[in-house]
């Protein structure tokens, strides 16, 4: 009781002394020195503190409180968005820190200190942190580890970033992971996973589904393992921070997959479009077919009706004819004959052929003159032909005008150029040059009179000349001597 007494006076001398706030500063330095630890122990690489000295095959530092210093190699609350989980290395060796309890703002890149329990989860060494402290942010990457050499040997270089290139040999998903066996340089050699738990932040923007086996891929992450404790099996895996972690080096194999079936049903649709099309397109054509050949056989029918009835025409022509009493109206009944059987020639020729707008203007010319010739004179022989004909097609109302222009020239040959005594010639000549067509027509006989041009537009011959050769709007050049006479029509198709 006496000396607890005294200590109590002492107690309170040394407060009024020194103060109060001055007695408890050693105290508080006691506590924070407690509460801050990395200040005062030293600071172990990450290689260190997971180096095995004795080589008896376990860490040094195993079950032991350590303070590391390290890189992270990927951002808090990734790998695992409800605890603090994230790995740190240095330039050989590479470890996962763990906190139950601790939060922090850490980033990829960011240098840390961590103090905490070295332990193996499922054969896995990691950090149970009790304090980290961020030393500098993000000033330098972390150690890229390629892929190849993790494949050679994935124990070494546990808990380092790696990156490269593989090949997915299978896919693999349970209750707990969504998972990519792959193999490197399209060999089973090595073998690797491709692992995200669901734990992990980005989970459900990992599409896995995407990639088919024999895909090439290009894949960053850290690698970690996996122990089995029913069979003691080991599976090494690369640990993906973010979906752009895992991205192929081409076409994947779906896709591909996708455009095949996708132009599959493109060529069926087409192929089948094509056999409707086709069968409309013949229904169609069978339908157009039968309507052209109706309407050749309506046509056929029209210009036999008409050549029938400009028959019967000509034929009461020849009854009045045989029955008429003066020359004259003999003569004029003949040269309405023959302007009737030069259109009836036409439909005739129209009704022969399946051209019903045009008509081959040097045939119809050749068959029109023979016809006349048949109609003037007896011999076949008295008059000589000389054709020279270049195929040309022209239309019927041209052709037409054209035939009752040639028929008016060719009369007045027959009945003023030739007689008995002298043999008849006739020279007929068809030619076009270019946007151009002449037509000639000469004989052989004594000439015009020379007053001709005085008494042209006088008869009703010179007129309906003059009148066709009009409609055609031709120009028409007349040669006249008493070596014969030649008719010139120059016109356009």
């Amino acid at each position: 009781m006496k000396y607890s007494r005294l200590w109590y006076g002492v107690f309170i001398w040394l407060v009024k002394k020194i103060g109060f706030a001055a007695f408890l500063m050693p105290l508080f330095f006691c506590f924070t020195a407690q509460a801050q630890p990395l200040n005062s122990d030293e600071v172990l690489t990450v290689s260190e503190a997971l180096a095995d000295r004795n080589d008896d095959g376990e860490i040094d530092f195993i079950n032991q409180k350590v303070t590391i210093g390290g890189r992270s190699s990927v951002d808090n609350l990734v790998l695992n968005e409800r605890f603090l989980s994230i790995y740190i290395q240095d330039h050989q060796k590479g470890i996962q820190v763990f906190s139950g309890e601790l939060q922090a703002d850490i980033n990829r890149g960011d240098s840390i200190i961590v103090r905490g329990t070295v332990q193996l989860y499922y054969d896995k060494p990691e950090i149970i942190a009790d304090t980290i402290k961020i030393i500098d942010s993000g000033i330098k990457k972390p150690v890229l580890i390629p892929l190849q050499k993790v494949a050679q040997n994935p124990e070494r270089y546990l808990g380092m970033l790696s990156s490269g290139k593989a090949v997915v040999s299978q896919k693999s998903a349970s209750s707990g992971y969504w998972g990519l066996t792959m193999t490197l340089e399209d060999t089973s050699e090595h073998i690797l996973e491709v692992y995200v738990s669901q734990s992990h932040a980005f989970k459900d923007q990992f599409n896995l589904d995407l990639f088919s086996i024999g895909d090439e891929i290009e894949v960053t992450g850290i690698v970690g393992k996996f122990v089995f404790q029913s069979n003691g099996n080991t599976v090494y895996h690369i640990k993906p921070r973010n979906p752009q972690d895992i991205k192929t080096t081409g076409i994947p194999r779906k896709y591909l997959w996708y455009v095949g079936i996708s132009v599959f049903f493109i060529v069926v649709f087409i192929l089948g479009w094509l056999v409707v099309l086709r069968k409309q397109v013949k229904a169609r054509t069978k339908e157009l077919t039968t309507a052209l050949e109706e309407k050749e056989i309506l046509m056929q029918e029209i210009h036999h009706r008409v050549k029938n009835n400009l028959a019967k025409i000509s034929a009461l022509l020849d009854l009045q004819i045989s029955t008429a009493e003066h020359p004259a109206v003999e003569e004029s009944l003949s040269n309405s004959k023959s302007r009737i059987n030069s259109m009836a020639l036409v439909h005739d020729k129209l009704y022969q052929t399946q051209h019903y707008k045009t008509v081959l203007l040097n045939t119809y010319l050749k068959e029109l003159i023979k016809s006349i010739h048949d109609t003037y004179t007896s011999d076949l022989n008295n008059v000589e032909f000389d054709f020279e004909l270049e195929p040309i097609r022209l239309s019927v109302d041209k052709v037409v005008v054209c035939g009752l222009l040639v028929n008016e020239l060719i009369v007045n040959s027959f009945k003023y150029a030739f007689n008995d005594d002298k043999q008849g010639r006739l020279s007929v000549v068809l030619k076009q040059k270019k946007d151009r067509i002449s037509l000639s027509i000469g004989d052989n006989g004594p000439g015009l009179p020379n007053d001709f041009h005085e008494l042209v537009g006088e008869g009703l011959g010179s007129i309906l000349i003059q009148n066709f050769a009009d409609q055609l709007d031709a120009k028409l050049d007349v040669k006249s001597n008493s070596s014969g006479t030649t008719f010139t029509l120059i016109f356009k198709p």
